[in-house]
């Protein structure tokens, strides 16, 4: 109740900056729910603890993320970054569009996954589209004081109109993970940890 609080004060501010043009607050507020829809959709697919920055603690489902993410048994996870977020995602759908599952956690998360996040072929894109804005809002707020800042001014109402569509899409994926049918649920499959 808590988060949906949260996001319903947050996308009332973002209304609100929208009518009066204040562009570097909705930046903001999209780059916010990029990070807690990706940090979402990495809880609902039973990667973090509850968190959400942490790898899960069974050993044997580290072992299905190491092998779907194709990471080394010494490699970091990096899922505190928005950047290692979406990597970790497209690596995911990629995953459970073309790989095989060889336990049953991953026979688990590519039915979740392919029935409900990624039904979408244009989702993989989005993930791209999210990158891409990143570094493009990240490249704005830079050059913020920089002697061509009005030129890059310019850019900042279509990259929030693209910023809310992507954030739109992604939300949807997620909600599709979080609507799923409890006695099949994921977290439930790894223990609810």
């Amino acid at each position: 109740m808590d988060k949906y609080n949260s996001y319903k004060i947050l996308m009332a501010r973002y209304k609100k900056a929208n009518q009066q043009d204040f562009y570097f607050e909705m930046l903001w507020i999209l780059y916010a729910m990029f990070e807690d829809c990706t940090s979402a959709f990495l809880y609902y697919i039973g990667f973090v603890t509850d968190d959400r920055r942490k790898v899960v603690g069974d050993k044997n489902i580290q072992k299905s993320i190491r092998e779907i993410l194709k990471l080394g048994e010494k490699a970091n996870f990096d899922f505190g970054t928005l950047y290692g977020k979406t990597l970790t995602i497209k690596k995911v759908v990629q995953w459970a569009q073309n790989g095989k599952a060889t336990d049953d956690y991953q026979k688990e998360l590519k039915d979740l996954l392919n029935k409900k996040a990624i039904k979408d072929p244009e989702f993989l894109k989005c993930l791209d589209g999210i990158d891409y804005w990143r570094d493009k809002r990240n490249g704005l707020t830079h050059a913020l004081f920089s002697i061509h800042s009005y030129e890059s001014a310019k850019e900042l109402k279509p990259l929030t109109e693209q910023g809310y569509q992507l954030a739109r899409a992604l939300d949807k994926a997620v909600n599709a993970l979080r609507n799923r049918d409890k006695k099949s649920s994921i977290r439930e499959f790894i223990g609810g940890k």
